[in-house]
């Protein structure tokens, strides 16, 4: 009798730590927390550049008779580097607007996320997650890690480990992530453990439910 509760003690401890294993166990000395919601200073695109800015933006369609009417409404949520200083190179930067980009978002509205970079007197736009990589290069700094994840839809929390966390790894960069992945009844977001190799590659090696909100939409 004592050998079959032994058994079956043993049964069910391994199952539950099978069941803890799924989540994300990490050692968090080994990381560092993520100190900004755009910390992206440290970019360093194979290719030198002049500026940067990592932009988000709201089509306003004024007119609904006129689907062509729309003024882009964009907020610039980081930015480095200086723009040209001859007055029509700096209107044309100014005046350079993307239709499309990546991390969609804002809902129940609409929104998206663009960059938009000048290397000397020509100007650049980044509109899709391809062109990130294309951009990059070789994902060598911990902001250029952050940039892929952020152009895939993951974001963080600033100082939380346990929400937005990074470490550099022989080949790429590991990090502690959260993206909402179900929007409606009920609104889920979940952690990721991900890591994001040299080429811009993402593997998930972990994921776990973080939130959810019942009966809820978004």
């Amino acid at each position: 009798m004592i050998k079959k509760l032994s058994i079956l003690a043993l049964t069910i401890l391994l199952f539950s730590c099978s069941d803890d294993d799924d989540g994300i166990k990490v050692n968090f000395d080994d990381f560092e927390a993520i100190p900004e919601e755009y910390p992206f200073s440290d970019i360093n695109p194979e290719t030198p550049i002049s500026y940067f800015e990592y932009i988000q933006t709201m089509p306003d369609y004024e007119d609904p008779d006129d689907p062509n009417s729309i003024i882009y409404r964009n907020t610039i949520l980081f930015s480095f580097g200086e723009t040209c200083s001859d007055v029509d190179c700096k209107t044309a930067f100014n005046e350079l607007q993307a239709e499309e980009g990546f991390n969609y978002g804002c809902l129940p509205g609409y929104c998206f996320s663009y960059i938009k970079y000048q290397r000397q007197e020509d100007n650049f736009l980044v509109t899709s997650k391809e062109d990130v990589l294309n951009f990059l290069g070789e994902i060598s700094t911990p902001g250029e890690a952050l940039l892929v994840a952020r152009a895939n839809g993951y974001y963080w929390a600033v100082d939380d480990k346990n929400n937005g966390a990074y470490k550099q790894v022989e080949d790429g960069f590991e990090l502690i992530v959260r993206q909402t992945v179900k929007f409606c009844e009920p609104v889920q977001t979940d952690r990721f453990y991900i890591k994001i190799s040299a080429d811009g590659t993402i593997s998930i090696l972990k994921q776990e439910v973080a939130e959810v909100l019942e009966n809820a939409c978004v």
